[in-house]
């Protein structure tokens, strides 16, 4: 997949440098096609000690820590394992292995209340030496927002841990432009015929690769 240093992945790729060097931990908001899973992807390939995980509608709490045990290099069976020793477990992992950690976790907007009491929990036995980015769409924010306000439970320690509420940008048409040439279409009335009106990077790739096909 083709990488475009664009206003949204440069965010990105400094809110998870300052989460990974500093142990902080950042929201990343962003709409759908906003490029998140692209950026995401691109940090953890190209630094070390960074963990990613994908939040699913299907997973249970004790599924998404047992995969993110995995992914921390847990080499053994833990199905059988209680949730609290799961996390136990992760912690002393981490704590092992010198350097700062990173943990994305992407499509946070997936978890419930409950979920998210264990980041709190994960967070306050990390922050010394692993930072987090919870990547989501808008309604991530709106949903903390009104959690935090209702006092869900454990929600507004997670909210106040949260230091800083990163939202991405919409596409700028200069950028739409940059992009179509890179990818070998430079007509710029094709361009402003054709392009100029999507509304994020997902449905600007998916139409240059349509436009590109025929």
């Amino acid at each position: 997949m083709a990488i475009f240093s664009t206003i949204n992945f440069n965010i990105i790729q400094e809110a998870c440098k300052s989460a990974h060097n500093y142990s902080k931990m950042i929201a990343l908001i962003g709409y759908p096609g906003a490029g998140k899973t692209v950026g995401l992807n691109y940090y953890k390939q190209e630094n070390e000690k960074v963990v990613y995980l994908i939040v699913r509608k299907s997973m249970s709490t004790k599924e998404f820590y047992l995969e993110m045990l995995n992914e921390v290099g847990f080499e053994g069976d833990a199905v059988n394992v209680t949730l609290y020793n799961i996390i136990n477990l992760i912690i002393k992992k981490i704590e092992l292995q010198k350097g700062k950690f990173l943990l994305i976790i992407d499509e946070a907007g997936k978890f419930k209340p409950k979920q998210l009491e264990y980041i709190h929990e994960l967070r306050d036995r990390t922050e010394g030496n692993m930072g987090i980015i919870l990547a989501g769409p808008e309604y991530f924010y709106d949903n903390l927002y009104k959690w935090k306000q209702k006092k869900v439970i454990g929600i507004p320690e997670v909210f106040r841990r949260i230091q800083v509420f990163e939202t991405l940008r919409p596409i700028m048409f200069n950028e739409i432009k940059s992009i179509c040439i890179a990818m070998g279409i430079s007509d710029i009335l094709t361009i402003k015929e054709k392009f100029r009106d999507c509304e994020n990077y997902g449905e600007l790739m998916n139409s240059i690769y349509f436009e590109l096909e025929e």
